[in-house]
């Protein structure tokens, strides 16, 4: 266990417990906290980043953050809405290679803005064949996924874009769609006529002097290694046909740096990522942030992420000016479920010691 903070010594004692608690769970390898509060900054850490070394981790040890990497596109594409790159209304057609017919349901047509709020309509993943994967074991299924994306580009995600049939209207019915921000990244890249890195080394990682953020970074000293529920190592995400919907890797001291941008409002692009543009009977969704209210009336807005080996959350408290980031390097159907709860008593805590 260590730790870096300016913060009281409670509340370091209560996250100290908390993180200690999350990896005494049998499933879990290490964790890394970062909490900026009212500006200040802590860091936490717990566990171990690789089992053969048992190395530890720190604020500097990167962690793929698989969906969290839909924010930084969003943002993206909140500046290329305020250059006038492009409307958050257009059809998508207008920045696709070729005809696509098949991309519309009742009259209508996915427009750029159902990219980024999960209405799209568009599958979870292309190549879009389920059937390969029924008889198949959990522990195979990652190995399958990179084997079918081994040296799959860009022309073979628009040419099996063909085949995609949608089942209902776009922006009716959120649903959770890598496909979706894969192309959202495509376009990005044709309207800037840029790649998805340099775009955010220019308007993010770089201005935030985000060092260790970055697309398919290879493994080295200070790249955690991923494991399964049964502690076994998982394979890292390299699949360049995702870098838009989940192919980043950070840390907490970056990320840390990504919630101030987040928590202080005044950017322009920030603005309109938070704004609400669809409700559902849970929350509502801006540009890839999920918004909500917790249960003293604050808003909140998250997001989660998952690789084959990795697990993140991420949730910022605007008024409260509070931000949470937990990076684990192990992924399971509950992990995510788990940082989210350790983030909400933490949340809760400070807000009572606010108080």
């Amino acid at each position: 266990m260590s730790s870096s903070s300016t913060f009281g010594q409670d509340q370091d004692t209560l996250i100290q417990r908390l993180g200690a608690d999350f990896v005494k769970s049998p499933q879990a390898a290490g964790l890394s906290i970062g909490v900026l509060n009212l500006g200040k900054a802590g860091f936490y850490n717990f566990g171990i980043t690789d089992k053969e070394t048992n190395r530890r981790p720190s604020a500097a040890t990167r962690y793929e953050i698989g969906s969290n990497t839909k924010t930084f596109v969003s943002t993206l594409l909140a500046h290329a809405v305020l250059e006038g790159k492009l409307k958050l209304e257009d059809d998508i057609r207008t920045y696709l290679p070729g005809k696509y017919p098949n991309l519309t349901y009742g009259g209508e047509t996915i427009k750029v803005l159902h990219l980024a709020n999960l209405t799209s309509g568009l599958p979870n993943w292309l190549p879009d064949k389920p059937e390969l994967f029924q008889q198949a074991t959990p522990d195979s299924i990652p190995y399958l996924l990179l084997k079918q994306h081994r040296g799959y580009t860009k022309t073979n995600f628009y040419k099996d874009l063909h085949s995609v049939h949608l089942t209902a209207k776009p922006g009716s019915m959120p649903r959770h769609s890598n496909v979706a921000a894969q192309l959202l990244g495509f376009i990005l890249e044709t309207v800037y006529e840029q790649t998805l890195e340099a775009l955010t080394a220019r308007y993010i990682t770089g201005p935030l002097g985000m060092t260790q953020t970055a697309y398919l970074m290879k493994p080295g000293p200070t790249m955690a290694k991923g494991y399964d529920a049964k502690g076994n190592p998982m394979p890292y995400m390299m699949l360049p046909d995702t870098r838009g919907s989940s192919g980043l890797s950070s840390t907490t001291a970056d990320l840390i740096r990504y919630m101030r941008l987040q928590l202080s409002e005044t950017n322009q692009a920030v603005i309109l990522t938070h704004q609400p543009t669809v409700c559902t009977p849970d929350d509502a969704i801006g540009l890839n942030w999920h918004i909500d209210k917790t249960a003293a009336g604050e808003r909140q807005l998250w997001h989660t992420g998952g690789t084959f080996g990795f697990s993140s959350y991420l949730v910022l408290y605007p008024e409260r000016q509070l931000g949470i980031v937990m990076l684990a390097n192990e992924s399971d159907p509950l992990t995510q479920n788990r940082l989210v709860v350790v983030a909400k008593q933490i949340a809760v805590y400070l807000g009572q010691a606010k108080n």
